[in-house]
């Protein structure tokens, strides 16, 4: 029996048509399951389409995983693609597979969702931007990420008088501010901070377009190419849904996370020492092991810092008129501050006391149950060290699954017991991941 049968026959409701919504309604259709799934741009996609109000993405966007490792099931990219498409090539394939699925007919775009609220029988009853209101036999949110940028906390002390953006708002070097001869400082060191330093600091090795570009961090990260020898990074990685080795899949779970723990570090930890302690370009180094967080991977970054087009400082202590002045006591005159600083994890439509947390908060029951709102489930916020949507794709095989009765859930407490704050915890290992996700089912 499942959670779905009070509700009367009404579809499932599905918001956000990025690749975990996508990958979630493909797997309900399997099953089928009805649903509708509701997004407020124009094109599915989510971030790939960088020209969308509120995207988040950027004009010189490549991904950062090769199409072998980020396919999602039955559909390969087409012959040709480059191992690391850009977002048009991005947004192609995920229209692509919304037409070869047949999707499109249950997807409605340019509706925004305002607010989603149980009701007394255990759907969710849905209030829409331009004021009506449906009721579902459950809610599945798949709105992504990277919606809510974050700045650092606490705030670095004085007031800068230059020009400021999140880089959620920027899209090239002219827009939405002009970049030319400026004297930029980039703060942080995730893979899009990097890739835009690199951008205003002439790419691999193209003109200059900003006149300086200082990137400021103040945690280390490992940094590691896209390519190495000529291929991509994870060329050697099995698809993120592999089954596990057979010398893995028999030994118990915490000796499977201690043999991968230990994998992750030979393999990174080995790449990032022949990249060299980011010491050497004034970064701080990582003072973690390299499974806790994703490596900072980006094209032509380390050229540029080993070229001084990208110079490093550490994080920013404060600012007086244009002046940044950096934890290490040098300064530097700037023009503009791009704060590469990371999103919070946010659901605008559930309040406070859906949620029952803050959503930074939120822990979820196998990363995917809230563990007491009824027919309340998440696809796609889970923290990884491979390609996001494969792990979305299994995350919706499993909640079809779930739906159509093919398994039950444990009772409540034992839910409660076994949540995971997904925003706090640390990445998965995704073959890891999907292994336990399958025996739920299987």
């Amino acid at each position: 029996m499942t959670a779905l049968t009070t509700t009367h026959g009404r579809p499932i409701a599905v918001i956000g048509a990025g690749p975990s919504g996508l990958a979630t309604c493909k797997n309900l259709r399997n099953a089928g399951l009805a649903f509708e799934c509701f997004d407020a741009a124009s094109t599915v996609g989510g971030i790939w389409n960088v020209e969308a109000e509120r995207s988040g993405g950027y004009r010189s966007l490549h991904t950062n995983t090769s199409t072998g490792k980020m396919m999602l099931s039955e559909f390969p990219f087409p012959e040709g693609t480059p191992d690391f498409p850009d977002h048009s090539e991005m947004l192609r394939y995920f229209e692509a597979y919304t037409e070869h699925f047949g999707l499109a007919d249950a997807i409605r775009l340019e509706t925004a969702v305002d607010a989603a609220n149980p009701t007394d029988d255990g759907g969710w009853r849905l209030r829409f931007a331009d004021g009506s209101e449906r009721e579902f036999a459950a809610c599945v949110v798949a709105t992504g990420q990277y919606g809510t940028p974050r700045m650092p906390e606490p705030a670095p002390e004085g007031s800068f008088s230059g020009e400021q953006i999140h880089a959620f708002d920027y899209l090239d070097a002219q827009t939405p501010i002009d970049c030319t001869g400026k004297r930029v400082v980039v703060v942080g060191l995730g893979s899009s901070a990097a890739e835009i330093a690199t951008e205003l600091g002439g790419g691999r090795e193209g003109p200059t377009l900003a006149s300086e570009v200082i990137l400021s961090a103040r945690s280390g990260r490992y940094i590691v190419p896209k390519r190495i020898n000529g291929k991509p990074l994870d060329d050697n990685s099995p698809h993120p849904t592999a089954p596990l080795p057979k010398t893995v899949r028999w030994v118990p779970e915490a000796v499977q996370v201690k043999l991968m723990q230990s994998f992750i570090n030979k393999v990174f930890g080995g790449m990032a020492a022949d990249v060299g302690d980011p010491a050497k370009w004034n970064l701080p180094s990582p003072r973690f092991p390299a499974y806790e967080e994703r490596p900072t991977i980006s094209d032509g970054f380390i050229s540029a810092l080993d070229a001084g087009r990208v110079q490093g400082r550490p994080g920013i202590a404060g600012f007086a008129g244009n002046t940044v002045r950096f934890s290490d006591d040098t300064a530097f005159e700037a023009d503009l501050v791009i704060w590469g600083t990371g999103y919070h994890l946010a659901f605008p439509f559930l309040s406070r006391d859906v949620l029952g947390c803050d959503a930074p908060d939120l822990a979820l029951y196998r990363r995917i149950v809230h563990p007491t709102q009824r027919n309340l489930y998440f696809i796609g916020f889970t923290r990884v060290l491979c390609s996001l949507w494969p792990v979305s794709e299994v995350q919706a095989v499993w909640l079809s699954h779930l739906l159509r009765g093919d398994f039950e859930l444990p009772p409540p407490a034992r839910q409660a017991k076994d949540t995971i704050a997904v925003a706090q915890a640390l990445p998965v290992f995704c073959n890891l991941h999907a292994a336990q996700l399958r025996a739920d089912f299987e």
